[in-house]
């Protein structure tokens, strides 16, 4: 598989772990042309997931953090922002939709309650994608969360290799732009890299760090 000339390597790396996996996602909560999406967590993978979003015509796409500055990010996108420090972010959704819910929630986080969070923001037969990884369970309420609302919870495991295809197509054509997403540069050195490790597991690193080479 070659990168397009006008795709920088830097934002092709991007692609083969966060816009892919966000784009196997949305792929496996099947949405559709006029459906609404909220995303937990508004990341690397979130950035990729709010274009995508509407490459794929979602009507309304609602990103979800604690972050100022991702949310900043992800309204310039055109999502709508959904800051969970300001209060329960399932609450801010269903305003937002007129008590409806949304048809398509990703989890991206990896955290028990914004899985929950993911799962409790659906409409009628919505369908929440966890892919964030955590070995902590989560409760549900079967009847109204599930049950009733004819809801689903998809699991979903990284990507398809042939979800490169399409995303470096569309980012040759213009139409997925990673370029903002990364925020540092990292050079190819083991303190540096594990600095920025070391603040990815506080929560704390940016949107995307892409390592490169010290001659760079």
């Amino acid at each position: 598989m070659l990168v397009p000339d006008n795709v920088p390597l830097e934002e092709a790396a991007l692609m083969m772990c966060s816009s892919s996996t966000s784009l196997h996602a949305l792929h496996k909560g099947r949405l559709a042309p006029g459906e609404s999406v909220a995303i937990f967590g508004a990341g690397g993978l979130g950035m990729s997931a709010v274009q995508l979003a509407f490459i794929l015509k979602a009507s309304h796409v609602f990103a979800v953090d604690i972050d100022a500055d991702r949310l900043a990010y992800a309204k310039s996108l055109g999502a709508i922002p959904i800051d969970a420090n300001v209060g329960d972010p399932v609450e801010q959704i269903f305003q937002q939709t007129d008590g409806r819910g949304v048809d398509v929630a990703l989890e991206l986080i990896g955290l028990p309650l914004t899985m929950q969070q993911a799962v409790r923001c659906l409409g009628i037969h919505g369908r929440a994608a966890l892919v964030g990884i955590t070995p902590e369970g989560f409760l549900l309420e079967a009847y109204d969360q599930l049950i009733n609302k004819e809801a689903e919870v998809i699991g979903v495991s990284d990507h398809m290799a042939s979800d490169l295809v399409q995303l470096l197509q569309w980012a040759a054509e213009g139409r997925l732009d990673v370029s903002d997403v990364i925020t540092e540069r990292v050079p190819l050195e083991a303190d540096a890299i594990n600095a920025v490790l070391d603040r990815l597991e506080r929560h704390g690193s940016g949107v995307r760090a892409v390592i490169i080479p010290r001659d760079r």
